[in-house]
């Protein structure tokens, strides 16, 4: 049975042309979602962002992170319109705290049988924010990131993948020691890319390892390939590295460390 917590003050940003009125039926969504959270709720920050890009389809961009007992769930929307982004949003951030719930009490390892709403069952169908055709020439890397990973076992990664609403997620295997990197495939499969040393479950696509790549290798990649990111071993140091589109056109790049 849920708990109803105390709700702490949403933070709210908006950006371009994004109503109050909007904003106020955001928070008042979001409330409502968090609400009945099995953790104390510490934090909520909601950001809805209206990007007018005849290239864009899903103009209106939905984002919460939710603090919940200090562990960070998010969740990410884009739509035609804010209100439908929102309500997207809303539902999206309902099944990440069922998820987390259900993690947390099952706490078992992953197994070639996944029970009913597990992660790895798929349901919330998963629609990229498209990111902004900025000509190649003015991209810059305006976002370096980097952190140190706990060692993880695959699906340790790809839980935390998913509750973060992330793409793709960075990791040290566990088993293995070495840099991995789990993303989503288009069919919102899973897919690994690394050394992996503990066997893999069937439904998990296993990818051609990392290549070796300086920044600026690696730069050039991404775009010839037309890929949202590249993970690659830093030519000179080893370290395991995403770049990737950001949805304002930039860069960014992710740097696991020691």
């Amino acid at each position: 049975m849920s708990v109803a917590h105390e709700i702490p003050q949403i933070e709210l940003t908006l950006r371009g042309n994004v109503g109050d009125y909007v904003g106020e039926y955001a928070r008042q969504k979001i409330a409502s979602a968090v609400t009945n959270a099995h953790r104390p709720i510490l934090g909520v920050h909601l950001v809805l962002d209206w990007r007018h890009d005849p290239a864009v389809e899903r103009h209106a961009v939905a984002e919460v992170t939710a603090l919940v007992n200090g562990r960070a769930v998010r969740a990410k929307t884009a739509a035609p319109t804010m209100p439908e982004a929102v309500d997207e949003l809303e539902d999206r951030l309902r099944r990440q705290l069922a998820r987390l719930k259900e993690r947390e009490q099952a706490r078992q390892r992953w197994t070639g049988i996944a029970p009913e709403h597990e992660w790895r069952h798929g349901d919330l169908p998963r629609h990229p924010v498209a990111y902004f055709p900025r000509p190649e020439e003015t991209r810059q890397v305006v976002r370096h990131k980097s952190f140190a990973s706990a060692p993880m076992t695959v699906d340790e990664a790809a839980y935390e993948m998913d509750l973060l609403d992330h793409d793709f997620f960075l990791y040290r295997d566990a088993a293995s020691g070495d840099p991995v990197l789990v993303h989503h495939l288009p069919d919102n499969g899973y897919a690994i890319q690394g050394a992996v040393a503990e066997k893999t479950v069937e439904d998990v696509t296993v990818e051609a390892p990392p290549p070796s790549l300086s920044d600026a290798e690696a730069r050039i990649r991404l775009e010839a390939d037309g890929e949202p990111f590249v993970f690659y071993l830093d030519s000179d140091t080893g370290e395991g590295r995403v770049l990737y589109h950001r949805y304002d056109g930039h860069y960014g790049l992710i740097q696991l460390t020691e």
